[in-house]
């Protein structure tokens, strides 16, 4: 069966399942993820001198080489970003450089308290990361232990520097790119402090004597056409960020007018040749 004719078919399956647990597992594409970048982490591990963590926005906006891994998943919190480092500089005896993408909504956004908490369960799967609350699993009557199986990956390559791409549907139309916006500003106004996982990464990389770059991700003019012209939403961040004046670097990219409309897949994550711009500058940043 051709691709394109079976992503078709599990897609139209899905639309008449109404459990969204049993959609993703038929899906499988966040267990395929895990399991590419568990196992990539694993094999070059003695290679890996730049990790790069985040979101989507990280996962769609860095390419790789076979000395950088990106660990960036879909609706990847600050929490997980931090622990994640705590187990790569375990992993990576060669480690130099630490990229964190932080966007718009990760001043407030915790993955556990969203519809994304079952894809959180992987995190302990695949990396050995506990929860951050354990508390919100049993309420929702979820193991914590649960163990997915890998998914099988008929051919594992490491080659491609843009393996898992991201696509957000609905975010090409000017009302869902307002919804997307407003879900996102929800998020950065909660006002639950989860920067405080930004300073802790920031003195445990210093501790351990490497580079930090703190990235905010580009996102489109129509995009900003949503954000209120008087809001700075990465205040919280940068008011972290002027307590380590000269520990940590900054890219902010939010606004950049480099990054064309050409360059995104949708409102706020980037193609190939958007992450290929942007990998460039962070390349950059590290070397000024």
């Amino acid at each position: 069966m051709k691709p394109k004719l079976k992503k078709f078919l599990i897609k139209a399956v899905c639309c008449f399942i109404p459990s969204r647990r049993l959609r993703i597992k038929i899906r499988g594409n966040f267990d395929r993820i895990f399991y590419y970048k568990a196992k990539k982490a694993l094999l070059l591990a003695p290679q890996i001198e730049t990790v790069v963590l985040g979101s989507s926005h990280a996962q769609s906006g860095f390419c790789e080489t076979k000395r950088d891994i990106n660990l960036g998943i879909s609706s990847q919190d600050l929490y997980y970003s931090y622990q994640l480092y705590l187990k790569c500089r375990l992993m990576f005896s060669n480690l130099k450089r630490v990229v964190l993408y932080y966007s718009d909504f990760s001043a407030g956004f915790e993955e556990e308290r969203s519809h994304m908490i079952f894809e959180s369960l992987k995190y302990n799967q695949y990396f050995g990361i506990p929860p951050k609350n354990p508390i919100i699993y049993a309420e929702k009557g979820l193991d914590t232990t649960l163990n997915f199986a890998p998914f099988e990956v008929e051919d594992l390559s490491f080659d491609d520097p843009f393996p898992f791409p991201f696509f957000a549907e609905g975010l090409t139309t000017p009302e869902g790119i307002k919804d997307r916006v407003e879900k996102h500003l929800k998020n950065a106004l909660r006002n639950n402090n989860q920067t405080a996982f930004v300073e802790k990464l920031i003195r445990a990389v210093a501790a351990d004597g490497l580079q930090l770059l703190i990235v905010v991700p580009p996102v489109t003019a129509g995009y900003l056409s949503h954000i209120p012209a008087d809001l700075n939403v990465f205040e919280p961040l940068e008011n972290v960020l002027a307590k380590y004046k000269g520990q940590v670097k900054y890219l902010n990219c939010y606004r950049d007018t480099d990054f064309l409309q050409e360059d995104f897949s949708d409102s706020d994550h980037l193609n190939r040749r958007g992450a290929e711009k942007l990998t460039a500058k962070i390349h950059n940043a590290f070397q000024e």
